[in-house]
């Protein structure tokens, strides 16, 4: 039975992928390598580094570690000025968390930066709602690594009062966006629900179930049909 929901949060809860495309593009074009949207789209859902390495490897370059910080330093910064004019959420985001939280244990876990992560929250007016929040600072490893998935239930599970029995992941049911992000969750032994926001759906086909966003969901119908296939 599904007993937790865990949400990643760039592309899921916001509809924020636009700004981080141009604030990472940006950051490459001072460096003489152009990011075009396409290129973009094989990057969702990796963390800034990675991201960085990635594009950069892409397009035939390398960059030790010291560059690739800087770089993300840079594209941080142009993420923040963005991020300033607001914002704006995945349609029925915030409803969708409010109405689960009444019902399930909540958890974000995603590859942004924790103070990035923060600002959606707050904004989203939903931080209240998560039990826990998982970031790139706690992970040793990325999606698609299924780690951020799996701290994120352990993080549950250690949270005050416990779940009894403790989580295990069947028990968990993940929201995502990126086809990155559908592998960890896979990889995690978790069931997976992909928002078409940032890709297409056959992009996401690994999935469980694929939705145009949250407004689409129901959530006694998608956690009720998650529940009849594990009998």
């Amino acid at each position: 039975m599904i007993r937790a929901l865990l949400f990643d949060c760039d592309g899921t809860l916001a509809a924020n992928e636009p700004l981080h495309y141009r604030a990472l593009a940006s950051a490459l074009l001072a460096e003489g390598v152009s990011l075009g949207t396409a290129d973009y789209q094989a990057l969702t859902g990796l963390p800034d580094g990675e991201a960085v390495r990635a594009a950069l490897a892409s397009k035939g370059r390398e960059a030790g570690d010291a560059k690739v910080r800087a770089l993300v330093e840079v594209k941080r910064a142009a993420y923040r000025e963005g991020l300033a004019a607001g914002a704006i959420p995945v349609p029925g985001a915030a409803d969708f968390v409010r109405a689960a939280s009444r019902s399930y244990l909540l958890a974000v876990a995603s590859g942004a930066w924790r103070d990035e992560v923060a600002a959606i929250l707050e904004a989203l007016r939903v931080a209240d709602a998560f039990r826990a929040v998982v970031t790139l600072e706690d992970c040793a490893r990325g999606k698609p690594d299924p780690e951020p998935f799996r701290r994120a239930m352990d993080a549950l599970n250690a949270s005050e009062p416990a779940p009894a029995p403790p989580l295990e992941p069947r028990d968990c049911l993940v929201f995502e966006d990126s086809p990155h992000g559908v592998a960890a969750a896979r990889a995690a032994g978790m069931r997976c629900v992909a928002l078409t926001t940032s890709h297409t759906g056959d992009s996401l086909r690994d999935a469980d179930l694929v939705a145009a966003n949250f407004r689409a969901l129901d959530l006694r119908r998608v956690t009720a049909f998650f529940d009849r296939r594990a009998r």
